[in-house]
């Protein structure tokens, strides 16, 4: 039995599997048999002791993972949620059904949202079953320890699903939910674990298959149930090239990574914390395309102090003396609320006052970042680079240029991720000392697509035409205006696309630091010539997989990587 889903982290594997259990209190309306009191302090019980787990989990991880959990608290804890359920326990319902009726309106409210918060969904939805598990006194499935290396089925999984994970048992991650740029896809890719998301039907099917074996094919999106022999000798070849890739020496001058035929590119780490400094230079970096500031200012009432700034981004960008290192600013707003910049309430956050956006009423905040991020420069050996997130206009551009000059910061550049800005590529590229193109939001907002929308999924491969001509428009702008173009979004951290983007016309990479060695291999065992074919026949697909299959023909090598 075979099923098709999208791939979300490159690889293979065969072996047995386990389906992470469902099985979640459904409460009903019948009216409760308790007081108003009792019910009441069974939910908010219940919550605390959700909060306090929360709050392990994430005392427990690092880097990606640990940001997003902390976000997860900050959900679980939110009084908000309690109040809208302590309605439904005052109308006489039961704290599983209230909190249920409460949960599915801040749901309703977060997709109306869009964009960052409609991510959050999932989390809420999480912390309900959560909830729910420990109103009725029962455990909440949990991904058990292995005793041998196991596939991993599930509906979706949350980041508190996967803060235990013992990633050295897991041989995959197959999920029915999910998309390209969800938690799930981040957080397997950041593991270096093969994984398919948005597998339709994949639940069922396993339950239908217990006890059997499961090949998964992670880089072409295929599972197979009970695979025959020619299959699993087919998918152990593959896992051989990958492992010949992992031992493979790549040459690595001091400028990037070169081609076969000498032709370099800069790779890039993304990195939000100062745990992942020590891991992005190990990984061989060439810098950072993209330091996330607004880690920094989460859980703070009053925005960190210019003194406190120009010591965390000297701590930050300490590692990397003699190399590049792009910090962007703020990427705040209405769909990422801070307890210190007052917004008012919006429609639709994701299209409102977000990103550069919240300087026009909370200038100041960016001033003062500018200033230590140009203290912190001037104490280093670093070449540090600033970019402003969310620029639509070319004014915007050059009026944010024109900003971090006074700061003596000579090297400005803006993120291109709203579809306007690809049409005024020109006019920005020409104000800008670089750009850098997001390509989650950039992908989302072309096709107006939920990025963590399972049934919309498909839209948000960043192999679709759309995107790809995107990128290739925006390149062709830098080049006429001789402004370097870099991709820091996660299309970057696709090791089979990432000689694509190369090839039409980006100058550089910026890609999660677990994924840097496989874009590495993947670039320099092609010539420049390859990766312009490979980036010329995708630019020509009517499809995402009519793009995969035509660069797939011109990087021979692809497939002796195991990629």
């Amino acid at each position: 039995m075979e099923l098709k889903g999208l791939s979300a982290s490159s690889g293979a594997a065969v072996g047995p599997f386990f389906l992470l259990s469902t099985n979640i209190p459904t409460p009903n309306s019948q009216m409760s048999q308790l007081s108003f009191e009792q019910e009441g302090h069974l939910l908010n019980l219940a919550i605390k002791r959700v909060g306090q787990d929360l709050e392990a989990r994430a005392a427990r991880t690092v880097g990606e993972l640990h940001d997003i959990l902390l976000a997860t608290v900050e959900i679980a804890t939110d009084p908000a949620i309690a109040e809208e359920a302590a309605g439904f326990i005052a109308s006489g319902h039961t704290a599983s059904y209230a909190i249920v009726k409460a949960t599915e309106v801040f749901q309703e409210l977060l997709r109306a949202s869009g964009g960052y918060l409609a991510e959050r969904v999932s989390d809420v939805a999480n912390i309900r079953d959560r909830v729910l598990c420990e109103i009725a006194g029962i455990t909440y499935p949990e991904i058990p320890h292995f005793d041998e290396p196991t596939i991993l089925i599930a509906q979706d999984l949350s980041p508190a699903d996967t803060s235990d994970l013992e990633t050295e048992k897991i041989l995959a991650i197959v999920t029915a939910g999910g998309g390209p740029t969800s938690h799930t896809a981040i957080i397997a890719r950041s593991h270096g674990i093969a994984a398919i998301v948005a597998c339709a039907d994949v639940v069922e099917t396993a339950k239908a298959h217990m006890g059997q074996k499961l090949a998964v094919d992670a880089t072409a999106g295929l599972i197979t149930f009970n695979p025959d022999s020619g299959l699993v000798a087919e998918i152990a070849q593959k896992i051989e090239r990958i492992k010949a890739r992992k031992s493979r020496v790549i040459t690595h001058s001091p400028d990037g990574y070169a081609t076969t035929d000498g032709f370099v590119i800069p790779i890039f780490a993304n990195i939000g914390r100062l745990e992942d400094t020590s891991a992005a230079v190990a990984a061989g970096a060439d810098g950072v395309g993209l330091l996330r500031t607004e880690l920094l200012y989460l859980e703070r009432k009053d925005a960190p102090t210019l003194q406190e700034q120009t010591a965390i981004y000297s701590e930050l960008i300490k590692p990397f003396g003699g190399k590049k290192v792009i910090i962007r600013t703020l990427d705040a707003g209405a769909d990422k609320p801070m307890a210190f910049i007052n917004f008012d309430k919006e429609p639709n956050p994701v299209l409102g006052i977000r990103g550069y956006r919240t300087s026009t009423t909370h200038e100041h905040l960016l001033r003062t970042q500018l200033e230590a991020i140009a203290q912190a420069a001037k104490n280093s050996r670093v070449e540090v680079w600033v970019m402003a997130p969310m620029i639509t206009l070319p004014s915007e551009a050059a009026d944010f240029v024109k900003m971090a000059r006074e700061y003596g910061l000579q090297k400005a550049g803006v993120m291109i991720e709203v579809p306007a800005a690809i049409f005024l590529a020109d006019e920005i590229t020409k104000v800008c000392d670089f750009v850098s193109i997001g390509t989650n939001d950039l992908g989302q907002y072309l096709h107006a697509a939920d990025r963590e929308s399972a049934p919309l999924a498909a839209f948000n491969d960043p192999w679709q035409p759309a995107l790809l001509r995107a990128i290739h428009l925006i390149a062709q702008a830098g080049k006429n205006n001789n402004c370097p173009v870099g991709v820091c979004g996660e299309a970057a951290s696709d090791a089979a696309l990432a000689p694509v983007l190369i090839g039409l016309g980006v100058t550089s990479l910026s890609c999660n630091v677990a994924t840097l060695s496989d874009v590495a291999q993947s670039i320099t065992a092609h010539s420049a010539d390859q990766l312009l074919l490979a980036g010329t026949a995708a630019l020509a697909a009517k499809t995402a997989q009519d793009a995969k299959n035509s660069a797939r023909e011109q990087l021979s090598e692809l497939h002796n990587l195991g990629l």
